[in-house]
């Protein structure tokens, strides 16, 4: 296992994703080779929310890997199930697909690729056939807190792989088939954004925390057993740990190493879930949740749930319509913050810089999310991202 600490800005990041590469793992000898990145696009919450794979550690993966001659690159998610149903496109709201056509690389929803059943302990689902046929699979999780699975980083990462609605077969026992579904899909190399994590009520609810860290390994039992002693959390809290030692994937020795390394942050742990959510969440009930998905399904309907935290998710259909950014440069303070969280590392604070010109921008508007003096003012309908503001606006800027 690797880890990278103060990973505080892009150029950081792709420094020490060339070490890994060029120096740490070993890649396909074929540039042919047909190179999967599966991150974590759970939902629309941006990376700096602490909730999705950052765009600096895909941008700098997929740079590293052209760099090194490979030409078959292909960026492949399945969203959750509620943004599956509700339609949303959550590659174009998180800037992913605008880094694919920058990159020239591929964009696969896994929720309609081409799949393939596997057996998990409850039963079987369909798979993403890619996720199992890639020549070279690179899982790029997220480190953030999970009210039922307790965390969510490497093991929880692969729920990605399962299409559509199946991954509700899944919560049947859901730490068990995480554990399966570890053995059947078997990334060959597992690069952990630590950049912001998500603390508490995760992963659509909690708060971001910033980490500044890169982890890189293949084991993703023994990475997720490194990552919850780092972050504070109690690895007899997560169930999967718990069952993966059982099954014999973490053994004593792991724990007596990991248990020799300092925390370097105390997440807090995501919340008991209440009886209300555990009842509506019984896999008994789920004839009665699709009959009823018209009435529970509306936004109205969902803002209410989430006010009465029986919901994590609020999915706003009203997309935004942003015209450009642009600079007030009586209000910007030269902080560098901009600078740090720019996925293509543009000089944003140089005179005469033009957002909309520039062919590097991605639209992605981490710059103004990070703004503590708010000097990047968003021009156009924000849509959807109102809300997303209202939440977690502020606790961006503190990032």
């Amino acid at each position: 296992m690797i880890l990278y600490s103060d990973c505080h800005n892009y150029s950081t990041i792709l420094q020490a994703l060339n070490k890994i590469l060029t120096r740490d793992v070993s890649l396909p000898d074929s540039k042919d080779a047909r190179i999967l990145l599966k991150p974590n696009l759970n939902n629309d919450l941006v990376a700096l929310t602490g909730n999705s794979t950052d765009l600096r550690v895909l941008t700098a993966l997929i740079r590293v890997l052209q760099r090194r001659g490979y030409t078959d690159i292909t960026i492949a998610d399945g969203p959750n199930v509620g943004i599956y149903r509700t339609g949303i496109d959550v590659f174009s709201r998180l800037g992913v697909r605008a880094l694919a056509e920058r990159f020239g690389v591929h964009l696969i929803d896994l929720n309609h690729a081409p799949c393939i059943e596997v057996a998990l302990i409850t039963g079987t689902v369909q798979v993403a056939e890619i996720c199992l046929q890639a020549d070279y699979l690179i899982s790029v999780p997220k480190i953030k807190t999970h009210a039922e699975a307790r965390m969510s980083a490497a093991i929880k990462n692969l729920m990605g792989c399962v299409i559509g609605t199946d991954t509700r077969l899944v919560h049947a026992d859901l730490p068990a088939n995480l554990v399966r579904l570890n053995e059947i899909i078997q990334p060959d190399l597992i690069v952990v954004d630590g950049l912001v994590g998500m603390e508490g009520n995760g992963p659509g609810d909690g708060r971001p925390k910033r980490l500044d860290l890169l982890l890189a390994g293949t084991d993703p039992f023994v990475l997720d057993l490194l990552i919850a002693r780092l972050v504070g959390l109690d690895r007899n809290s997560i169930p999967y740990l718990l069952i993966a030692r059982e099954k014999g994937h973490i053994g004593d020795e792991d724990i007596a190493q990991v248990d020799g390394i300092e925390p370097l942050a105390h997440f807090e742990p995501p919340p008991p879930r209440g009886p209300i959510t555990r009842l509506l969440d019984h896999p008994l009930l789920a004839g009665v949740r699709d009959l009823s998905r018209p009435i529970h399904g509306s936004e109205t309907a969902r803002r209410l749930l989430y006010r009465l935290g029986i919901m994590q998710d609020v999915y706003e259909g009203a997309e935004a319509h942003i015209e450009r950014l642009v600079l007030n440069r009586d209000a910007c303070d030269k902080c560098g913050q901009c600078l740090a969280v720019c996925p293509t590392a543009l000089p944003i604070t140089d005179p005469g810089f033009d957002f909309w010109a520039s062919p590097d921008c991605l639209g992605c508007l981490y710059c103004a999310f990070v703004c503590p003096q708010k000097a990047i003012l968003i021009e156009g309908e924000l849509g959807y991202l109102e809300a997303h503001l209202a939440r977690y606006g502020e606790a961006m800027r503190r990032l």
